[in-house]
């Protein structure tokens, strides 16, 4: 049995959460072996160099449009990544998961504010769920304070939240693989520049460190982004806002297998409560209205996302 293009697409999404969850403390052990903004520059060189080699011909085939919104995501996505590793220094992974993950709440408010996109009960609902499963999740809660570090992690899941919201626009008008690859190279560049500016840049390599490196680099930026943006021409910004949010759940489960951490009866109960949110936001109700029914037929016709207009657009969010 064929599974739907929008099951697919979810599944892709939780493994790449699944995969950046992970991520966590490896940038935080690895930010003794190399200075913040060098690494996340070595890290989108690699994505970038995959990316051109394993897709020639969409490199040599990339547009004016695709350059110029590939440029957008590169600054957020760069500005994102530079603020999580470098409040990474002074806060803990398990805070600066859970800060990251306010996107949840944020993308919904920033795509009403600029596009007007107005979410259904059911993803508020689902989002209020996340969010409380979120704050479950932080064994210390109790001790969170916004200091230097946290408050650099708000602004990173700000830009995220940008991330999410005009690549679940843009990957409906444009090629997603050019837009992969120049906002993977644009960030690699502009990481670069970025680098005398903000930092004497030094690195330590051993097995450590080029491990480290080959998550991040490979499988946390050029598979998940890649797979991030083929999967965003089949679900809704708010949906994907949601499944990211599971983020902070997978770090757990990775401290527990790294750090040796055990996970609390709260943290479970949160992580349950993230996935019931999850679930709510993609409940319909038969019968309940017009554009419930419509929206249940658009999900099926997903296939053909790539030709929607632009009130289609607006009519999904």
């Amino acid at each position: 049995m064929k599974i739907p293009k929008p099951i697919q697409a979810d599944l892709a999404l939780i493994f790449i959460t699944f995969v950046w969850g992970s991520t966590f403390v490896l940038v935080k052990e690895s930010l003794a072996l190399a200075s913040p903004v060098l690494f996340v520059a070595m890290r989108f060189w690699i994505a970038a160099t995959i990316t051109g080699v394993l897709m020639p011909e969409q490199v040599r085939r990339v547009s004016g449009k695709s350059l110029g919104q590939g440029l957008v995501l590169s600054v957020a996505l760069l500005g994102g990544f530079v603020l999580q590793t470098l409040g990474l220094r002074d806060t803990n992974p398990s805070y600066s998961a859970f800060i990251t993950s306010l996107s949840v709440l944020l993308v919904p408010l920033l795509g009403f504010l600029i596009f007007r996109h107005r979410p259904r009960l059911q993803t508020l609902a689902g989002i209020m769920l996340a969010t409380l499963g979120l704050f479950l999740l932080l064994t210390h809660l109790a001790e969170l304070n916004l200091k230097t570090g946290e408050f650099i992690t708000l602004i990173c899941a700000i830009l995220f939240a940008f991330h999410i919201i005009f690549l679940g626009k843009f990957v409906l008008i444009t090629d997603y693989r050019q837009l992969m690859f120049v906002q993977m190279a644009g960030a690699a560049v502009l990481c670069t520049l970025m680098i005398p500016i903000f930092e004497t840049p030094f690195v330590i390599w051993n097995a450590s460190f080029s491990l480290a490196l080959f998550i991040t680099g490979v499988l946390a930026t050029t598979i998940a982004f890649y797979v991030q943006a083929w999967a965003q021409r089949y679900t809704g910004p708010n949906h994907a806002a949601l499944i990211f949010s599971l983020e902070p759940f997978f770090a757990t489960l990775f401290a527990y297998w790294i750090l040796g951490q055990v996970l609390t009866l709260r943290e479970w109960v949160g992580g349950v409560l993230v996935l019931t949110g999850i679930l709510v936001s993609e409940i319909r109700w038969p019968g309940r209205s017009a554009s419930l029914m419509n929206d249940s037929a658009n999900r099926q016709a997903l296939e053909e996302i790539e030709r929607c207009s632009e009130e289609r657009i607006h009519g999904r969010n």
